[in-house]
């Protein structure tokens, strides 16, 4: 992932050094994950989350590697349209109930039948990964973040545990003074980073001059903690 120009993205990473791999241009990922120089690891983590920085074991991988599940891979056929489409709307509930429609189907051939089965096994089992997110995400400390993932979790997942699990968590953010305390300064910031474009330098150093201010008045909270380590990358960008 860059923000870099397109060509040069082209002729460094993909002529020049032979990069195999798929980039995607996205603007303001340097300063949404601190990137100092390229190329920089972080690892995210099947649930979505930064896991860490630089590049881990290869056994450190393999056990990230156990909480990642992929749909099985579907046969070609336009029979199996309506699946693809539902997975990749996330259409969840829509998909249980219509592979569990397939499944009741008398003289189903054996091979749809399995095909079918692994599909509704899958989704159950990413509503087993998303309870256990909920839980972390109700962990903080960013909560912030955690709120619009867990509002997120409640609309793809209705209808399932993980739904449930997340609307618990919001009722309790909602009830929790301290809790939306740290919401609350989250949305400042990122309504503060929204003002500048910190791509333009001139922005750039306006934000500079406006972190200080928002550390002190946030002080103790998670975003008046990221406030200060953004503060911190841009004056060493300087």
């Amino acid at each position: 992932m860059s923000d870099e120009n397109e060509d040069l993205i082209e002729k460094t990473f993909m002529t020049q050094l032979g990069a195999k791999y798929p980039f995607v241009k996205a603007k303001g990922c340097n300063e949404a994950y601190g990137i100092k120089g390229f190329p920089t690891h972080i690892v995210i983590g099947p649930d979505g989350l930064v896991h860490s920085e630089g590049m881990p074991s290869e056994s450190v991988i393999e056990e990230l590697l156990k909480g990642a599940t992929l749909a099985p891979k579907l046969p070609e056929g336009p029979q199996f349209d309506p699946l693809r489409a539902m997975w990749k709307k996330a259409e969840h509930a829509k998909l249980r109930d219509y592979l569990d429609k397939l499944l009741q189907q008398p003289n189903l051939e054996a091979s749809l039948r399995e095909v079918y089965q692994g599909q509704r096994d899958e989704v159950g089992k990413r509503n087993d990964l998303q309870v256990a997110r909920v839980e972390r995400l109700g962990q903080g400390p960013d909560f912030t973040a955690a709120e619009v993932a867990l509002e997120k979790i409640e609309k793809q997942w209705k209808g399932f545990p993980a739904a449930e699990a997340a609307q618990k968590q919001l009722a309790r953010f909602a009830a929790d003074p301290k809790v939306k305390k740290e919401i609350g300064a989250g949305r400042a910031l990122a309504k503060l980073n929204a003002t500048f474009d910190a791509n333009k330098v001139s922005q750039r150093k306006k934000l500079v001059e406006a972190l200080p201010a928002f550390i002190k008045k946030y002080e103790g909270t998670e975003a008046g903690k990221q406030a200060q380590e953004q503060l911190t990358r841009l004056q060493a960008a300087r």
